[in-house]
């Protein structure tokens, strides 16, 4: 097998790679960092009905802190808490598909677990719960889920616990496509290319060994 068979070998393994990881459907896609608006030098918080693609659809609103009024966000000046005045839940509306969820998570200093839950739901089903006792200041930690939608719907968040007005926050949230899995036929076309390959270098290498 001469060097063209050989292209068309790790072509066709190629190929297959694409095809496995390109998306079905189109995607939706997003990262959040809260950070759109500047809300001036001061310390404070302001609750809104809307921010950065998400709506408040039960509770008081969206509570946007800034320049650390109640703790340090991770990054820039803004953080979301959802016990606003009360336990609230913001969401937004996605397309089908499969996606990976990423998001920081930081109870707020000074309160307890019972009052810091966050919850995770996916058109309506919860999916994730977090919580924890405030430290002296933020701790932020990530967190990354997998999950699919088989039709368009939706993705929230929501305080849990103690409706209270203080409760966990969240920074950096972010949606993207779930790493992609190649299917049956396309693992058994790239074996086949692999054993041709392989066959190749065999023959080249008692081709050496004899000469």
């Amino acid at each position: 097998m001469g060097n063209r068979s050989k292209s068309l070998i790790l072509s066709a393994l190629l190929a297959g790679s694409f095809i496995a990881a390109s998306p079905a459907n189109a995607l939706t896609t997003f990262f959040n960092d809260w950070d759109s608006t500047d809300f001036g030098a001061g310390p404070g918080f302001t609750v809104v009905a809307s921010y950065e693609g998400w709506t408040a659809v039960a509770g008081s609103g969206i509570e946007i802190q800034y320049n650390a009024v109640a703790g340090a966000p991770l990054s820039g000046e803004n953080l979301v808490e959802l016990d606003s005045f009360n336990n609230t839940t913001m969401q937004r509306a996605i397309d089908a598909g499969d996606y990976t969820l990423s998001f920081y998570y930081s109870p707020r200093p000074g309160v307890g677990a019972g009052s810091n839950g966050i919850e995770v739901l996916v058109d309506g089903l919860s999916i994730f719960s977090i919580t924890g006792p405030g430290a002296g200041n933020t701790v932020w930690t990530q967190y990354s889920l997998d999950f699919s939608l088989a039709a368009a719907g939706t993705l929230a968040f929501r305080a849990i616990g103690t409706s209270d007005g203080v409760g966990g926050y969240l920074e950096n949230v972010s949606l993207g496509a779930a790493p992609a899995v190649p299917e049956a036929s396309t693992w058994a076309m790239m074996l086949a290319g692999l054993g041709a390959a392989g066959a190749v270098m065999r023959r080249r290498k008692l081709a050496v060994q004899f000469a």
